[in-house]
């Protein structure tokens, strides 16, 4: 009898564990139709005719279908003009019962909140007065299956301002932090203003970098330690870290899927979701693993273009379980594959590979490559390997350098053989293959002609004109300005985004 009753009592918390949304949506400045003297220039219908009621309607009516078709029970909101603006989107969307909007007399736009669930509790973190364009921070807790749950609402200043603005807002989130129990249930969403690897890309970008590569979102917010990505057994493990480290939900999605904005053609993470130790811990409320995605339906985005009729932003979303117990998915079909090191940016354990071929080799450098045709890329861990050889290996550390994926350390080498295949049948034919996507990286391309010109070769692809640019390793081996130059068995690379051919 007590056996079953406590078989009825399991059954009934899974029935009654409670599965919910939470996602955020920079809507790109929904400002009303009337003059209050704080809008943006675009949108003072006083001075200019851009901006009128019709479009205001129009304006509206998008971003409730979007808000309709994402189905999220929590939405945070970046660039809504006033609480009036905000009570007109609630009237489009009844399933959110409560609200919050904030934002500092004079600002042109303030934050905001939606929810199905009740918000118990609403505290604004101020930054300092002299930061004149920051918006404060909106710490809202919510009561979810009787629970609570903090959300830390925030919307950086962007990156017309150098980083120390957007430090300014993640030391206000670490000092609110600090004053909650390890366990708390809490995550930091909003549109950040940085991407999830900005560390990586702001020690190059001098007008924003006056903080000697120091990131708000990085090092403050702590989702990367000792220069590596802060991952979820990680943050489980390691002690006395717990309330400071933060896991960015970007990691749960493939590296090319990797945007919820575009920025001169390239992939911009700028709104973020940060995970607390807390929704790891297997109390309360915890993250459902591999469940952060960008809602994208074709209206959003489609043919590379966000349409920016709705936002020049998607909207982005996790979601969240009740239940007490937190489990990671795992992928074991593809994990033993050069196409499963691609997907992850942190090698938490050893990878064996098996008979793979070595296809390119120079002093630093060699290219593997598998049975599936999958490539990539060793660097200075590759003394012992042999070209056109066969091996079965162990990769034990892989790197991000600028986009390109690296494996810098390997173990437990065994030879198998000469490979029977001849090297030229593994290169890419440029005259089928497109050397510009990026899944080409570390492919070997041969026999390409062009004109070298400033940096780029300039060859013909499907007869069109393109370019690709040239690095050299040794620069006296660069070609004379303007003349024309064949490059064999050379290898694609990519860096900062965008393809390049590496002269070794």
């Amino acid at each position: 009898m007590i056996k079953q009753l406590f078989l009825i009592c399991l059954f009934c918390s899974y029935i009654f564990a409670l599965e919910f949304k939470v996602g955020s949506y920079n809507v790109g400045n929904l400002f009303d139709a009337s003059y209050d003297g704080t809008e943006y220039y675009d949108f003072d219908v006083s001075k200019n005719a851009y901006w009128d009621e019709h479009k205001y309607k129009q304006k509206l009516k998008n971003i409730s279908k979007v808000l309709k078709d994402a189905k999220l029970d929590i939405v945070v909101l970046q660039e809504i003009e006033n609480s009036f603006v905000l009570k007109q989107l609630q009237n489009n969307l009844p399933m959110y019962k409560y609200k919050f909007f904030y934002k500092r007399p004079g600002s042109p736009i303030g934050i905001s909140i939606f929810s199905r669930y009740k918000i118990v509790a609403s505290k604004l973190l101020h930054l300092p007065p002299n930061r004149k364009k920051s918006r404060d921070i909106l710490k809202s807790t919510i009561k979810i299956d009787g629970k609570n749950f903090i959300i830390f609402s925030t919307h950086f200043r962007s990156k017309r301002a150098p980083e120390s603005h957007r430090i300014a807002y993640a030391i206000a989130i670490n000092n609110e932090i600090k004053n909650l129990q390890i366990t708390t249930d809490y995550i930091i969403i909003g549109d950040l203003n940085s991407n999830y690897d900005e560390y990586k890309t702001i020690k190059h970008q001098k007008r924003l970098n006056n903080t000697s590569g120091i990131t708000g979102i990085n090092h403050i917010l702590n989702t990367i330690y000792k220069d590596i990505f802060v991952t979820k057994s990680f943050i489980q493990t390691t002690k006395p870290y717990f309330q400071k480290l933060h896991y960015n939900t970007w990691l749960d999605v493939k590296k090319t899927s990797r945007f919820s904005y575009r920025y001169k053609q390239t992939n911009q993470t700028p709104d973020n979701i940060l995970l607390s130790y807390g929704v790891f811990d297997n109390k309360d409320i915890s993250y459902v693993d591999g469940s952060f995605t960008t809602f994208k339906p074709k209206y959003l985005y489609s043919n590379g273009k966000i349409n920016k009729r709705y936002s020049d932003h998607l909207p982005i979303y996790a979601s969240f379980d009740t239940q007490k117990k937190w489990k990671q998915n795992t992928n074991t079909n593809t994990k033993n594959s050069i196409r499963y090191l691609y997907t992850i940016d942190v090698l938490e354990k050893p990878v064996k590979l098996d008979n793979i071929t070595v296809i390119y080799k120079k002093q630093k450098g060699t290219i593997i490559q598998d049975q599936k045709g999958d490539t990539i890329y060793l660097y200075k861990c590759s003394e012992n390997l042999k070209l056109n050889h066969n091996y079965n290996l162990t990769i034990n550390t892989i790197k991000d350098y600028y986009g390109l994926t690296e494996i810098t350390k390997i173990s437990k080498i065994k030879l198998l053989g000469i490979s029977k295949s001849s090297l030229k049948s593994r290169y890419i034919d440029t005259k089928i293959d497109d050397i510009q996507n990026k899944k080409y990286q570390s492919r070997i391309i041969d026999n390409i002609s062009g004109v070298y010109k400033k940096k780029y070769l300039y060859y013909r692809y499907k007869n069109e004109e393109q370019k690709i640019r040239l690095y050299f390793a040794d620069k006296t081996k660069k070609p004379k300005q303007n003349s024309r130059t064949t490059l064999k068995a050379k290898r694609l690379s990519i860096y900062y985004g965008k393809m390049q051919i590496v002269i070794d």
